[in-house]
């Protein structure tokens, strides 16, 4: 990729081209609780791709990270390769049915991650990781807790 990763330390740090705060410890937390290869990981709204360019690069590609992002979206770091699009920020991408894990980093609307669940829980999909602010949670929880046996929180 053209753009250089920056580096990571152990401390969370806030970048301007993600929403969350980014760590090494971060990282392998992830890395420790997505599926490898052949398993599929869709980061639905991954905005410049920054974070899943650093899961491939700190994974070894042993982590099968796609984005998915609206036309209007501006991916500064993700290969094209591993960018899916749709049309709008309502849309559900198909590729969805045959992914394994649901990654959603601070979503606008829960509504979406409820609708994502709901509509592919009875494809390939086993879990969807949510990175957000604790104040967000219970919003999260009640999206979740009906269409998952474990729910489950880890902190970073």
């Amino acid at each position: 990729m053209a753009t250089e990763l920056p580096r990571l330390s152990d401390k969370p740090k806030l970048f301007a081209d993600c929403c969350a705060g980014l760590s090494r410890p971060m990282l392998k937390t992830l890395e420790s609780r997505l599926p490898q290869h052949p398993a599929t990981v869709l980061s639905i709204g991954c905005g410049s791709g920054l974070l899943e360019e650093l899961l491939l690069c700190a994974t070894d590609d042993k982590v099968n990270v796609f984005g998915v992002e609206v036309p209007a979206g501006v991916n500064k770091y993700l290969p094209q390769d591993r960018l899916l699009r749709v049309p709008c920020t309502a849309s559900l991408h198909p590729e969805a049915w045959l992914a394994s894990t649901l990654l959603f980093v601070y979503p606008r609307q829960p509504a979406l991650l409820r609708r994502y669940a709901e509509s592919f829980v009875h494809g390939a999909l086993e879990q969807v990781v949510w990175l957000g602010h604790r104040s967000d949670w219970p919003e999260i929880q009640e999206v979740l807790t009906p269409n998952f046996n474990k729910v489950e929180v880890v902190e970073v």
